[in-house]
């Protein structure tokens, strides 16, 4: 297929997704979570919360068939692609070819040095459709950067966004959220069935956006102790908070009942019963 006809197709096509894959010989693999998006309505809804500038560099983890890439390239300054499977390489060539500002860069997003590569000429943002195996350890690397994201659109699991959104007390409030929340807002953009997938996974799908909190940049305490004392907190669901931490980090229980007390809060409290904020005061207390 030549790039000037492999551009005019609609890459969201179930038709057109099929025929590329047959054509280079190509299966979704299982392994690497390859769930294509198929349906044009949630691809707009992705780029419209974007809302790419050409000031920017687009990170995009898991480009899949370029249907999205294509999408966020004509208003970026910059797109870089990153996708782990090689077999994709020549149709992503293809796929893209005309467009210069796009990167094809084929290695694990897990394994990336993103301050590396996104330097700090450019203002950033994260885009991604992301295996669902990878969410956590994906987006924790992220989020632990030294980057000033301006935002992170990801299409995660649906119980994945639960957690991202969850509040002290639920049952689904937790580290992954806790992390999350001490810097950024979260805000679900749209819910995804399967059936706008191929192949169709056997979850629902959700739509986040992370938008920066004007706090951050400004923690009182370094991100690696917060993370640390986070860490330690949910360590051991089932215990009080301070036997959690007391077991998990290199303090006593008398400073961490004396932090608590501090705060207000009782020494029988849980990890889940904590607000973000309560949290970076804690730990701000412990250092």
């Amino acid at each position: 297929m030549a790039g000037k006809e492999a551009i005019k197709l609609k890459l969201t096509a179930p038709t057109v997704v099929k025929s590329l894959l047959a054509q280079y010989e190509l299966r979704p693999s299982k392994g690497l979570g390859q769930n294509f998006l198929i349906n044009e309505h949630y691809l707009e809804q992705i780029v419209a919360a974007a809302a790419v500038t050409p000031a920017e560099v687009v990170v995009e983890i898991g480009p899949g068939l370029g249907a999205l890439t294509r999408a966020l390239a004509p208003a970026a300054g910059r797109v870089i692609a990153i996708e782990k499977d090689e077999r994709l390489q020549p149709l992503l060539q293809t796929v893209l070819a005309d467009l210069p500002q796009v990167e094809l860069l084929l290695q694990d997003a897990l394994q990336v040095d993103y301050q590396q590569l996104v330097g700090e000429a450019r203002p950033a943002k994260v885009v991604a459709n992301l295996p669902y195996y990878i969410t956590t350890p994906l987006v924790t690397r992220l989020l632990e950067q030294e980057i000033a994201w301006r935002s992170l659109v990801l299409l995660v699991q649906s119980e994945v966004a639960e957690r991202m959104l969850a509040t002290p007390g639920s049952k689904e409030y937790g580290l992954l959220g806790v992390m999350i929340q001490c810097e950024y807002e979260v805000m679900t953009v749209a819910r995804v069935p399967a059936s706008a997938f191929y192949p169709a996974p056997k979850v629902a799908s959700t739509v986040v956006k992370l938008c920066p909190l004007a706090s951050r940049g400004a923690l009182p305490v370094s991100r690696a102790w917060l993370w640390q004392v986070l860490r330690a907190a949910f360590a051991q669901r089932r215990k009080t908070l301070l036997n959690a931490l007391s077991a998990n980090l290199p303090l006593t229980k008398g400073q961490i009942k004396g932090a608590l007390l501090d705060l207000g809060l009782k020494a029988d409290i849980r990890g889940e019963d904590l607000t973000p904020e309560q949290f970076i005061q804690l730990a701000a207390l412990l250092v």
